[in-house]
């Protein structure tokens, strides 16, 4: 299956709501290994493109803590939205950030159409195991669909296959795996395993990232 059933949403949720039940509406319901690690991955993800004066989509938003990143890095997009599953999360974030757009959507079921990102992030999403759904299917069905409605590109992070012991809640990707399937949706993929052990971020563009000089200026050069 490569979407979720209402079942395997609301378990999904669940988890969330009792993290939240338990620490609060804080980095320790999102299950990311806290701040420290939170700061690397957003570091990461606002390296892949100039997001000044870009919509920007966050996709399992949680506690908007990417927007909460780049607003201390003083980048200043055209817009932000953040859309969740959790509603704690999106009434929290709606107090917080009154200058954002937080939506409850289904990325599977809703249309994507109003959205019109500019660049789409998605980090730790996919990291919870399924029970009734492929996880590696539904990934899949998610990037394709995101990557069609961007207008710049999309950054998508995963839990690596290069670990030394697997969480039996979490569900490990093969970053060779990835990077193939993204370059079915694109030529212009970068798979990045350099900033945390356990995991890698894709980068999908719509076009290269770095602008070729025609010859003359690139002998100029040499």
């Amino acid at each position: 299956m490569d979407h979720l059933s209402d079942s395997e949403r609301r378990r999904v949720t669940g988890l969330y709501e009792s993290r939240i039940a338990e620490h609060g509406l804080t980095v320790d319901a999102l299950k990311s290994g806290g701040t420290g690690k939170q700061w690397v991955r957003h570091a990461v993800h606002a390296e892949a493109f100039d997001l000044n004066g870009l919509h920007i989509l966050d996709v399992g938003c949680g506690l908007a803590m990417f927007y909460r990143f780049l607003r201390r890095r003083g980048v200043v997009p055209a817009s932000y939205t953040g859309i969740d599953i959790v509603e704690p999360f999106l009434e929290a974030n709606r107090k917080a950030f009154p200058e954002g757009r937080f939506l409850a959507m289904d990325i599977f079921e809703d249309s994507l159409a109003d959205l019109r990102p500019d660049v789409a992030f998605m980090s730790q999403v996919f990291n919870n195991k399924y029970d009734t759904a492929d996880n590696e299917a539904v990934a899949r069905a998610a990037i394709a669909r995101f990557f069609d409605v961007v207008r710049v590109g999309l950054v998508i992070d995963f839990m690596s296959t290069y670990v030394d012991w697997q969480d039996p809640e979490l569900h490990y990707f093969t970053p060779e795996t990835n990077f193939s399937y993204a370059k079915t949706l694109t030529r212009f993929v970068e798979l990045r395993h350099d900033y945390l052990p356990f995991e890698h971020t894709l980068i999908l563009r719509k076009g290269p990232g770095l602008v070729i000089p025609d010859d003359a200026e690139a002998r100029e050069a040499y």
